[in-house]
């Protein structure tokens, strides 16, 4: 019986769309591409979300594979968290799950100075029992360890629990461990299948 009820954070409940931003400011062409490699698709990015590495460190690291991009990268390390914004119909489904008396956490890969900006901005992170944050924890998803740390810190029970997330390899992980999942694709989609299993 599913009695918590686990959210991924970007691309679940806020935006992140990170080429739209780079065509929207660079125009869709090689700085974009060389753009996205460097900062969003880098190990260094990964880093971030795993807190082994600061934002100026980050920075330094990200220019040092290209020097004539360096002020585009410091904005978008500065500035890239503008595109996280709220997707109203996963809100609306966590505040409906909220009210048919689930538990609700969050399991994400997030920066810690990301995280605490959205955090302080969007209200419906009140709406959690509790938040489990990569870069807090010095863990990645879709390590075996993230999964049991989050289920040790919250007394949680694998098998009565359910997890959204956009990455396939997430939920993968998170099944082997006991925990049920879905690949968020859309809300209407996730609507179906919560009311598939009366979570909903």
């Amino acid at each position: 019986m599913i009695k918590s009820v686990i959210f991924d954070i970007g691309r679940v409940l806020l935006r992140f769309e990170p080429k739209d931003y780079l065509y929207k400011l660079y125009g869709r062409g090689e700085k974009s591409e060389r753009l996205y490699n460097i900062v969003f698709g880098s190990k260094t990015w990964l880093d971030l979300d795993r807190g082994t590495v600061s934002y100026d460190d980050a920075i330094k690291i990200m220019a040092s594979e290209c020097n004539s991009l360096s002020r585009e990268i410091e904005y978008l390390i500065h500035n890239w968290i503008e595109i996280m914004t709220p997707i109203e119909e996963s809100i609306n489904l966590l505040k409906e799950i909220k009210t048919k008396g689930y538990n609700t956490f969050v399991l994400s890969n997030y920066h810690k100075e990301a995280f605490e900006t959205v955090y302080s901005k969007y209200d419906f992170f009140r709406l959690f029992d509790g938040m489990f944050i990569s870069s807090h924890y010095g863990l990645l998803k879709p390590e075996k360890e993230i999964y049991e740390k989050m289920l040790q810190k919250f007394s949680l029970n694998p098998t009565e629990c359910f997890f959204i997330d956009d990455t396939p390899v997430n939920i993968s992980a998170s099944k082997e461990l006991g925990i049920e999942g879905v690949v968020f694709k859309n809300p209407q989609l996730l609507r179906q299948d919560l009311r598939s299993l009366n979570i909903l």
